[in-house]
């Protein structure tokens, strides 16, 4: 509860005090000492009966307001204060309704009512038509109050909906900023990645140099240096050696040009390594069984088209694993002039009779594709699993990234 609502309470009880007070001055009937000091009782219990903070039981309210029932028909029983017991009463009623929880207000609405009735009855040996007159009067009271304690009830609920809502909308807001702040932090990583592995290739191309070519030029160096002595022991043996030497140096030049080739390619082929590092990951990782086909020779594979297959794949095989309850997963890559094709298939539990309904993965994928102006197409397979066929164009513009 802020300030202004608080302070707004506190005067609102200080009004209804002062108004019963000047109200019950003003409807006594005899201005004796014994009538003062009994009403000033009355009204005490009434303002601590106001004042009573939320947090009281309905217990305790119950029994305070039962004492002043009781006082108040004293008063008017005992001292003849009619006027003034009737005062009371329609105040009683009116706290009774903005009070007491729903049920118990009305029964001891309907309490308060019938002691009036009596004391009409048996004391003032009133008429019908004034009892059923203070009947309607007490209980159009309790209406007006029990009205107004629904509809306070309902502007507090609305107010405390409206802040729940707010405060899910700030939460909302900041969970988006996180989460595209994750989303560029993890387009940044699948860069790195496909470059770490593209540089994990070149480590084990410069292994293979290393074991396979120096291995090779190691032996030519030690075939040269004991070529004089060759020479000046067995001159029939130097065409041998020179014959030997050449044969490795032949295989050297062999071994340095399909380094070289392989390196040449390197940027296109950057996706089938990030492709095969991807799957090795995953297959180590979760147990699942893949099978990585490439039917054709992919001539272009630039970096621009690496990206959004790479995260596809790695979308793909997440829902894979989190959904389809599958042990074998077939990833085929093969290409038409224009576009890379690659499909995911599994044997899941998903069958022609599963009401399918794609999730936020398989919706980022299609959008994915749509985004780089490509295409993505859904089917179930026979018994059951799910294939994932993906269209990618060969070459995508910078501004479709």
């Amino acid at each position: 509860m802020n300030l202004k609502s608080f302070l707004h309470n506190q005067m609102r009880r200080v009004f209804f005090n002062l108004l019963l007070l000047c109200i019950l001055i003003k409807n006594i009937n005899a201005v004796t000492v014994p009538n003062l000091i009994f009403a000033m009782v009355i009204f005490t219990l009434y303002s601590v009966l106001l004042w009573l903070p939320n947090t009281v039981s309905s217990t305790k309210r119950i029994f305070m307001g039962s004492m002043v029932l009781i006082l108040i028909a004293f008063f008017w029983g005992g001292f003849g204060e009619d006027r003034a017991a009737i005062v009371l009463m329609f105040y009683l009623i009116g706290y009774v309704a903005l009070r007491l929880p729903d049920k118990i207000s009305l029964i001891f609405a309907t309490i308060v009512i019938a002691t009036n009735v009596i004391i009409l009855l048996e004391f003032e040996h009133s008429t019908m038509d004034d009892i059923f007159t203070l009947f309607i009067a007490h209980a159009g009271m309790f209406a007006i109050f029990r009205s107004a304690r629904i509809r306070r009830e309902a502007n507090e609920l609305k107010a405390h909906h409206f802040k729940e809502l707010q405060e899910i909308h700030t939460q909302l807001e900041s969970a988006h900023k996180e989460l595209q702040q994750a989303h560029k932090e993890l387009e940044d990583s699948t860069v790195q990645s496909l470059r770490y592995a593209v540089l994990e290739e070149r480590t084990r191309i410069a292994r293979d140099i290393h074991d396979s070519i120096g291995h090779g030029l190691t032996s030519i160096i030690v075939q040269l240096q004991a070529f004089p002595y060759i020479m000046k022991a067995d001159s029939s043996e130097i065409d041998k050696t020179l014959q030997t030497v050449l044969e490795i140096t032949r295989g050297c030049l062999t071994e340095v040009r399909t380094v070289v080739h392989q390196m040449a390619l390197d940027d296109e082929g950057i996706g089938l390594i990030a492709l095969q590092s991807l799957i090795k990951q995953v297959r180590e990782h979760s147990g699942l069984n893949i099978k990585f086909t490439i039917t054709d020779e992919i001539t272009e594979w630039k970096l621009e088209t690496c990206e959004p297959l790479y995260r596809i794949l790695q979308e793909a095989l997440t829902n894979v694993i989190r959904h389809a309850e599958a042990t074998n997963v077939e990833v085929t890559i093969f290409n038409n002039e224009a576009n890379i094709i690659m499909s995911i298939e599994d044997n899941g539990k998903f069958t022609e009779q599963t009401q399918f309904k794609p999730g936020f993965g398989l919706s980022g994928i299609k959008e994915r594709c749509q985004k780089v102006g490509g295409s993505c197409l859904i089917q179930s397979r026979d018994p059951h699993g799910l294939a994932l066929i993906v269209k990618v164009p060969k070459k995508i513009a910078v501004f479709e990234r």
